[in-house]
C-alpha cells in the first residue's frame, strides 16, 4: 500500500471543516478519480497527501510513515505531482523543465548529470514529445504544456502521480490525450490519482472513484459502485442522468436539457 489515510480532518477556519473524517487507501497500479464541486476539498486533500499542509488531524501514512514526519524530498521520491495548468513564469526549454523533476534525488549543491539527462529523455519518449525538447515551455499549447508537466512528474519514476484537474482548460481532444496518458501510466505500473469535475472522465478511466459531498466527507469505492445516477446526482444536482450507451458498451453522464 502506498497511502493509508485515516480519519483525516482539515479546516482553514475553526468550525468549518473542508475535510471531515476522510478514510482512503491508495495502492500500487491503482487509478483513483476524485470528484466533487468547486471548493469541495479535492485540492486540499492533495495538498495534505503531498505534505504541503501539516495542520491536519488524523493520519496520513506514506509506506507506513506519517507524512508530517517526512521531508519534502522523501515524499517527492515516491509521489509525482501534476498541478492545474498555468502559465510558466520562466523561459525554460521543455528538456530543462522536465530535467528539474530529478531534483528530489539530488543533493543541495548537486547538478543533474548524464543519468538524470537520460531519465528526462526517457520520460519525454514515454509521453511521445521528444520533438518538443528544445522548445520554450512558454510557447507550447495547453495540451503540450500539460504533457510536459506529466513528463516532469514521472522523470524520477515515482510510484504514484497525483493529477490536480489535469484536463481543465483543455479542448476535448487534449482532454482525451491526457486520460490516455494516465491510463497508459497505470498500465505501466504507476498509481494515478486524478481530480476532475467531469464524471465521464472517471467512467472512461474505470478503476476506483471517490466522491466529495458538501460537508467535506468522502465516499470511496470502485468506479462501477460509485458512479451511479443516484450518487452523482447527490453531488452535482438532480438533473444529472446516467445512461448506458450500447454503441460504446459503457455508461455516460449527461444533462438532458438546460
Amino acid at each position: 500500500m502506498i497511502y493509508e489515510v485515516r480519519d483525516l480532518k482539515y479546516a482553514y477556519k475553526k468550525g468549518c471543516p473542508v475535510l471531515n473524517g476522510i478514510g482512503l487507501s491508495i495502492r500500487e497500479g491503482q487509478i483513483l478519480t476524485v470528484l466533487g464541486k468547486n471548493g469541495a476539498g479535492k485540492s486540499t486533500l492533495f495538498s495534505c497527501l503531498l505534505g504541503l499542509r501539516d495542520s491536519y488531524e488524523g493520519s496520513i501514512l506514506l509506506h507506513g510513515k506519517e507524512v508530517k514526519t517526512l521531508k519534502e524530498k522523501e515524499i517527492a521520491s515516491h509521489v509525482g505531482y501534476v498541478p492545474q495548468a498555468g502559465v510558466q513564469s520562466f523561459d525554460f526549454t521543455v528538456f530543462e523543465y522536465v530535467l528539474m523533476g530529478c531534483s528530489a534525488g539530488l543533493g543541495l549543491f548537486s547538478r543533474p548529470g548524464k543519468k538524470e539527462e537520460q531519465a528526462a529523455e526517457k520520460a519525454l519518449d514515454l509521453l511521445g514529445i521528444r520533438e518538443l525538447s528544445g522548445r520554450s515551455i512558454r510557447e507550447l499549447s495547453g495540451g503540450e504544456r500539460q504533457q510536459a508537466a506529466i513528463a516532469r512528474a514521472i522523470v524520477s519514476e515515482p510510484e504514484l502521480v497525483i493529477f490536480d484537474e489535469p484536463a481543465a482548460h483543455l479542448d476535448q481532444a487534449n482532454q482525451m490525450q491526457v486520460l490516455r496518458i494516465i491510463k497508459n501510466l497505470a498500465d505501466r505500473g504507476f498509481a494515478a490519482v486524478m481530480s476532475t469535475h467531469d464524471p465521464n472522465h472517471a467512467m472512461l478511466l474505470g478503476g476506483d472513484a471517490a466522491l466529495f459531498d458538501n460537508s467535506g466527507c468522502l465516499s470511496f469505492g470502485s468506479a462501477a459502485e460509485m458512479l451511479t445516477e443516484e450518487k452523482l446526482a447527490a453531488v452535482y444536482g438532480s438533473d444529472l442522468k446516467v445512461r448506458y450507451l450500447e454503441e460504446f458498451g459503457r455508461n455516460i453522464c449527461v444533462y438532458p436539457e438546460l
